[in-house]
């Protein structure tokens, strides 16, 4: 059985120290989760680390902010997530219109030793919910 980590929040595990990720997708999902939410700067150890997502939640919904976003999606997945071989990010408001400021982030992926694309689905609204999908 590969070895997985810890699934967040911290919760204690049956067989081990910590409940643990047991499948590889839900464990890339909490990666993408982060580097996309993480602001640059916030983390100690490496300020370069993070899209802020949040930040782009008020700009205006051009091509050029859409591209920009991506475009600073995709570096810090080439930088931070290396193994994963990303073939589509979108970026825009949600299909579901639930609030002209939610941003929705689509990467369409697939991990070394897998022939299928995993869909990852984050949306980012303004009262600081996520839809995680």
């Amino acid at each position: 059985m590969p070895l997985f980590g810890p699934k967040w929040p911290l919760s204690k595990g049956n067989h081990d120290t910590f409940e643990l990720y047991d499948d590889v997708k839900q464990q890339i999902g909490f990666y993408l989760k982060n580097l996309l939410l993480t602001s640059p700067g916030e983390n100690l150890s490496d300020p370069n680390y993070g899209v802020g997502i949040r930040r782009y939640l008020f700009e205006q919904n051009l091509d050029s902010t859409r591209g920009s976003m991506a475009s600073k999606i995709s570096s810090q997945i080439s930088r931070y997530l290396p193994y994963l071989r990303v073939s589509d990010i979108q970026v825009g408001a949600t299909d579901q219109q639930i609030d002209e400021h939610t941003l929705a982030v689509k990467i369409i992926y697939a991990i070394p030793g897998d022939v299928t694309q995993t869909v990852f689905d984050l949306d980012v609204r303004p009262d600081n919910t996520i839809g995680f999908y």
